[in-house]
């Protein structure tokens, strides 16, 4: 997820380019497929996961290690568990309220 981020623009590009040299009709609307899905909405979503999708790469790292430490893998789930609990929920156990985002987008 962090490679496309860093990548965002490159890939619009070359999606780009790849719609226009593609004869074959189902490859060319492919391309077009993934360029469309390049918006600007998929990249605030991109945005917005990438933490998220990072905080569960690492976390599965350390679950695949052959001589993992079950202590240690007890505290980073129970402290991912934590961080994931303090991003929905308040100090007095309410879940928080999260209001819609309207995006106006130029493309």
């Amino acid at each position: 997820m962090f490679n496309i981020l860093m990548n965002w623009e490159g890939l619009k590009a070359y999606l780009t380019s790849a719609e226009l040299a593609q004869s074959q009709f189902d490859r060319k609307c492919g391309a077009r497929l993934l360029k469309e899905m390049s918006d600007n909405k998929n990249y605030l979503f991109s945005e917005f996961a990438t933490p998220v999708v990072q905080e569960f790469e690492t976390l599965n790292s350390l679950f695949l290690q052959t001589k993992a430490d079950t202590n240690e893998l007890y505290q980073q789930i129970f402290l991912h568990q934590k961080s994931f609990q303090n991003r929905l929920y308040d100090a007095k156990r309410q879940k928080k309220t999260f209001t819609k985002l309207i995006l106006v987008s130029n493309s």
